[in-house]
């Protein structure tokens, strides 16, 4: 949560200080050079979780993100801003993102027993509701209070603060990855082609990634334009954004369970899918900003309900030493959906109003979610229970996870006598 505080009080300091010294071309030079090394940076550097410890790859990565931090804090203090240098602080967030994200999703399954992951899913994604609740908040005020060179320092000081709580993370049995005798490159296209060959994780990733692009612009670009289109304050903006946080935090706190106990999983996704999607067609049609307001409620508990309800069962399916490069494919197609999303929405817009691409946004996220009742094995995979998703992956498609290298040498136990 903490990292997710700095990082969003440093991104809106930076898009702050770009909009008003750069202009609308230094954004975009921004915003396309940290989409464009993510994509890069996250399959790249995706093997270092399965070759060395996890623990001390997020101390290196949380250090990095210190180091970051404060080079903007000096520069902002001593006047020394500009593209190129927000370009080369961004890009080393960027990279130090890539090597902490896909550690720390790995690492949940190294801290506590199988049983219990699907518990730790539900705090973790409530703990990140407060952090996106409360980091744009936490920016805001620095930025009007002092100004960038203020929200800077906090970003450094929020920086510090989650390099020293990442020191506390203490696995009960840790993990120690086997040394590799793969190559780089042999590593790299085995973790691509396991995320190929797992059909029902591949179809399911790339069904995601295809409602993210309808999706992510519904929440983002288009509702400034949606309220100024209704005639709704500014302060409506962060109404919206706040209670889709308190959606997701609400779901996880017990309405996403009941939903899921009550209709099982596979319905239960499909239902939250059709509501979510419902409700952005109804924030171009409503015209009353309270009502956006509920809107966006609804879909953060929709949110909560798909996201833990296959986060568990896909961490707990992936063989211990393909966790941080299965999770790396899948950031970096969320990374290629984000990148695509504003491009799509922005072509839209120039064809048709706002309130008929939020109608447009609708169908496309309902028509990509039903295309999620193709998926094979997806049923007979979320009917399995928690100890039956151990491994699954493997079980199901054991060609998909060939390890290069000599084989392991077992020694036999010696006959009875």
């Amino acid at each position: 949560m903490t990292t997710l505080l700095a990082s969003s009080v440093g991104h809106g300091a930076a898009l702050w200080w770009l909009a008003g010294h750069a202009g609308a071309r230094g954004l975009t030079i921004y915003s396309a050079l940290m989409a464009v090394l993510a994509l890069i940076s996250l399959p790249l550097l995706s093997p270092l979780a399965d070759r060395l410890c996890r623990r001390r790859l997020i101390l290196w990565g949380q250090a990095l993100l210190v180091v970051e931090a404060v080079a903007l804090m000096g520069l902002a203090l001593a006047g020394g801003l500009s593209v190129s240098t927000l370009c080369a602080c961004g890009a080393l967030a960027t990279w130090a993102q890539a090597i902490v994200q896909p550690a720390r999703t790995s690492l949940l399954l190294d801290l506590l027993p199988a049983s219990r992951v699907s518990a730790a899913i539900r705090v973790r994604r409530g703990i990140q509701a407060l952090g996106t609740l409360g980091g744009p908040a936490l920016g805001g005020l620095a930025l009007s209070g002092g100004g960038v060179g203020v929200a800077f320092t906090l970003q450094a000081l929020l920086a510090v603060a989650a390099c020293g709580l990442a020191l506390r993370t203490r696995p009960h049995a840790p993990s120690s990855p086997k040394r590799s005798t793969e190559s780089w490159r042999a590593s790299l296209l085995a973790g691509l082609r396991a995320k190929w060959q797992v059909r029902v994780d591949r179809w399911w990733s790339l069904t995601g990634a295809l409602m993210m692009i309808f999706f992510l612009p519904a929440t983002g670009l288009l509702l400034p334009l949606r309220l100024q289109a209704i005639g709704a304050s500014p302060i409506w903006l962060g109404l919206c954004g706040s209670a889709l946080s308190l959606g997701v935090l609400a779901g996880v706190l017990g309405l996403a369970d009941r939903c899921m106990t009550r209709l099982g999983r596979l319905r239960a996704m499909f239902a939250a899918i059709a509501v979510c999607g419902l409700s952005v067609g109804l924030i171009g049609a409503v015209e009353r900003p309270w009502a956006l307001t509920i809107c966006f409620g609804v879909i953060g508990v929709c949110m909560s309900i798909t996201q833990l309800m296959g986060q568990t069962h896909r961490s707990l399916a992936v063989p211990e030493d393909f966790r941080a490069r299965m999770a790396s494919a899948q950031l970096t197609l969320s990374h290629l959906a984000a990148t695509m999303a504003p491009l799509i929405a922005g072509l839209c817009l120039r064809q048709w109003p706002v309130e008929q691409v939020y109608g447009l946004m609708s169908a496309g996220f309902l028509v990509s979610g039903l295309a999620l009742l193709l998926v094979p094995d997806l049923r007979s995979f979320l009917a399995a229970s928690t100890k039956e998703a151990c491994g699954w992956y493997q079980r199901r498609y054991p060609e998909a996870f060939r390890r290069a290298g000599p084989p392991e040498i077992t020694t036999a136990p010696p006959p009875p006598r």
